[in-house]
């Protein structure tokens, strides 16, 4: 009996020594803690596609450093804070890619694919590149001839004239030496096709009168 006991109480003692070695190792892991990081991103309320692609590659970069995907991680609760929800941090790391990065990116991608697909149905080309932003899924809104911006898809294909007041390169003074806030209009030219033919630009002190916008 004696025996059985003291073989027991090394078993327990092995499995709690195993788990905080392990807890350890995942921790000194620096694709764990980066996996980490991009898994915990993804659970911004807005969050970017690409934060879901990085969560995967932190992952794969992980796992082919060695640890299995069976691994458990340091649980952890995250308090909810910056516009983030509470953060149950527990499971597997493979529990976490499926269910936080892989599932996120197919749920944001479909997002993005419904938001863009009116575009992509009407504008080609340069007008296409302009609009859409493939890498972080957002739409660009444009002014068309008299000031007045727009996001409408139709009304941005047959206008051959789009505006955008790109202001002042951020290493310069965003103000004129009068005070007036400083505003660069830049004017894009297409043809028929949705290919850029030309741009222009001009500054302004101030708002932009309306003669910026013809």
């Amino acid at each position: 009996m004696r025996v059985f006991f003291a073989s027991f109480a090394m078993v327990v003692v092995s499995f709690v020594f195993g788990t905080a070695v392990s807890a350890q190792s995942l921790e000194d892991n620096e694709h764990y803690s980066a996996f980490k990081s991009w898994a915990i991103d993804t659970q911004n309320p807005d969050p970017l596609p690409n934060m879901f692609k990085f969560c995967i590659q932190s992952y794969d970069k992980m796992i082919a450093s060695g640890v299995s995907p069976s691994t458990r991680v340091p649980e952890q609760v995250i308090p909810a804070g910056g516009g983030f929800p509470r953060i149950e941090w527990k499971g597997t790391v493979r529990e976490i890619k499926e269910n936080w990065c892989e599932a996120g990116l197919k749920k944001v991608s479909g997002d993005i694919e419904a938001k863009q697909a009116p575009y992509k149905a009407v504008l080609k080309a340069d007008k296409l590149r302009l609009v859409v932003d493939e890498t972080h899924g957002e739409i660009s809104s444009y002014a068309l001839a008299g000031g007045k911006y727009t996001s409408d898809p139709k009304l941005l294909a047959v206008a051959s004239i789009w505006f955008l007041d790109v202001g002042p390169p951020s290493n310069e003074s965003q103000y004129c030496k009068s005070g007036g806030k400083r505003h660069s209009v830049r004017r894009y030219t297409f043809n028929v096709e949705h290919k850029l033919l030309s741009t222009t630009q001009k500054e302004y002190c101030g708002d932009p009168p309306e003669s910026a916008y013809r």
